[in-house]
């Protein structure tokens, strides 16, 4: 497991990666998840079920340190949603003793997450097939798409996964979802795209074949798009 912890524009943020091959699960009580979790991890296939279980235990774990509390005693809900008003928004912990925000991810044999005193999002994928790459393409900014053709077919996957992780952490930050679609907001390669305000976009380590990155809200804006 690798954690950081870091400071930007006033607002705090944990960050972990937890490498579900090399974690012994026992470590991870599932006792601790509520009703609706136990439901989805017994409904996962097998492939995925450990994944997350570490990922919902772990996070639930995170918190109660962060807040003081035990992590059976947190209980979830979702915020509206920025742009439709719908009940789809961030999740977020029902009266916390003190503020605080999170998100996670997972891919593969990869965990991330994070939390923070400011609205967070991440977002972990494994480098995706060359045809997938081209199926999503169109989805995109246009000066995204024009970024990706740019690059060399075999380094394309890396860029794709990269600047996509970037978009998605940050559509998980604001609570819009990727459901609203992608074209939205440019954001790209890190130094050339120009960032929505108040809002900082970091690369996650994590193993190879994977990239990660996580969007924070650290300015005075509103943190929806």
């Amino acid at each position: 497991m690798f954690s950081r912890a870091e400071s930007t524009g006033g607002a705090n943020l944990e960050l972990w990666t937890l490498d579900v091959a090399r974690v012994d699960g026992e470590q991870f009580d599932s006792s601790v998840l509520d009703d609706d979790e136990s439901r989805q991890a017994a409904s996962e296939p097998p492939a995925r079920r450990l994944r997350y279980l570490i990922a919902h235990v772990a996070l639930r774990q995170f918190l109660g340190e962060h807040l003081g509390v035990r992590p059976e005693e947190i209980i979830y809900f979702r915020e509206r949603c920025p742009v439709c008003g719908g009940p789809q928004g961030r999740p977020a912990v029902l009266r916390p003793p003190r503020p605080v925000h999170f998100s996670h991810s997972g891919a593969g044999d990869v965990v991330v997450i994070a939390i923070a005193s400011a609205p967070v999002g991440i977002d972990v994928e494994a480098l995706p097939r060359p045809e997938a790459v081209s199926e999503v393409m169109g989805l995109l900014h246009p000066e995204e798409r024009a970024e990706l053709t740019a690059v060399a077919t075999a380094e394309r996957s890396l860029a794709f996964a990269r600047l996509w992780t970037r978009k998605e952490a940050y559509l998980k930050g604001t609570g819009a979802g990727v459901a609203h679609g992608l074209a939205g907001e440019y954001l790209g390669v890190e130094g050339r795209a120009e960032l929505p305000p108040g809002w900082s976009l970091r690369a996650v380590p994590v193993p190879p074949s994977y990239e990660a990155s996580a969007a924070l809200h650290s300015g005075p804006d509103h943190p929806g798009p």
